[in-house]
């Protein structure tokens, strides 16, 4: 198996000049309807000259008999001599660990075709069109053939920007482009095939800057009830930032996106530590609150197991092991399934309790 794409993008980036951020009120350009649909120009990449931009498209899926994947496929600037294209695989067993999978090409492999609504990284395509999601991922130690159909069109909030500097020269732009689809996916790994059908979820982010930079805790959560979704994704920013949280959250049913804010309340609570020499503390429940006009949103999440920690750089080789967390310390992914228990009140309907097993991770950069 070739090195995960992350641990090349990190490496690769250890010989670019390390810049002082700049102080920064976040803002965003809050122009037309709140929530917006996304087009395929949203889908297709969004070209960047600066040294550290990176986009990636991210799809999460859960199982019915309980496998967990996210797939990500990426294309980035950062390298010693020029930018990547990658595609990186964390899939999880029922009960088992997650086990990575990571293909690295030249940023010649990345062809997009506006047309179709497919975005190829050498043998690997994702394709989006009409709200058909289908992966194809084919490698001799894994394959995965995937297909979802959305719920409902994907949104943006306002044009998907959330600029990070005063200046506007540091960005993140973020589009849900299924915010929640039904699946079924062909599988075969270490010489077993396997089907799986389920829930899923695929957003889309673009920056410029390396995220641990600017932030220092990330979380986030993908909830399936079987006829709403929850989905989340919150960031501290440095002190030297700001320190404030940022935050975007979506509710749906079956039918249409309910809301897409900027709102929602999350508390980290119950921290717990990484056994890891180099690990953190990293939160394992997270409380929410959302009161909006129509809709609000109460409850928690309680993690149950870690079920997969990801150390982009521990991962790497020594020397660079060593030089890397001198510039971007040790940030570690705990992708863990939690407990949902939450309430949605719609206006004009009862209470709807929403329980069952939600995917949480807790970042620490």
């Amino acid at each position: 198996m070739r090195t995960s794409r992350v641990c090349v993008f990190l490496s690769a980036a250890l010989s670019l000049v390390f810049l002082a951020p700049a102080q920064a009120k976040v803002t965003t350009d809050k122009k037309g309807a709140a929530m917006q649909r996304t087009t395929m120009e949203d889908f297709m990449r969004h070209p960047a000259d600066g040294r550290y931009y990176t986009e990636s498209w991210t799809t999460i899926l859960q199982s019915d008999a309980g496998h967990v994947l996210y797939i990500n496929f990426m294309y980035s600037n950062i390298g010693v001599v020029s930018g990547r294209a990658a595609v990186d695989v964390s899939l999880t067993e029922p009960g088992a660990e997650g086990r990575h999978f990571g293909w690295e090409s030249d940023q010649a492999d990345f062809k997009q075709d506006p047309e179709a609504g497919r975005i190829t990284i050498g043998k690997d395509s994702i394709t989006l069109k009409n709200g058909n999601l289908h992966i194809v991922v084919d490698h001799a130690d894994l394959r995965l053939d995937v297909r979802m159909k959305a719920w409902t069109h994907g949104v943006k909030y306002y044009d998907g920007i959330i600029w990070l500097t005063d200046d506007r020269s540091e960005f993140v732009q973020a589009f849900f482009h299924v915010p929640r689809g039904d699946f079924t996916a062909e599988a075969a790994m270490g010489g077993k095939r396997f089907t799986m059908k389920g829930a899923g979820y695929m957003d889309h982010m673009v920056n410029n800057r390396l995220s641990s930079e600017w932030s220092d805790r990330w979380w986030t959560t993908r909830f399936f009830a079987p006829d709403h979704t929850v989905a989340f994704w919150a960031f501290r920013m440095r002190g030297k930032h700001g320190g404030q949280t940022i935050v975007r959250s979506l509710v749906t049913d079956r039918t249409k996106v309910l809301t897409l804010t900027d709102r929602l309340k999350v508390k980290g609570e119950a921290p717990a530590q990484d056994p890891k020499p180099k690990g953190h503390k990293y939160d394992t429940r997270y409380r929410l609150s959302l009161d909006r006009k129509g809709l609000k949103l109460e409850g928690d999440l309680t993690s149950r197991r870690v079920h997969d920690r990801n150390a982009v750089v521990e991962r790497l080789p020594w020397a660079q092991r060593n030089i890397a967390q001198m510039v971007a310390g040790n940030p570690v992914i705990y992708r863990m399934e939690g407990d949902a228990n939450l309430v949605l009140t719609v206006e004009g309907q009862d209470p709807i309790p929403l329980t069952g097993t939600a995917l949480m991770e807790s970042i620490v950069n």
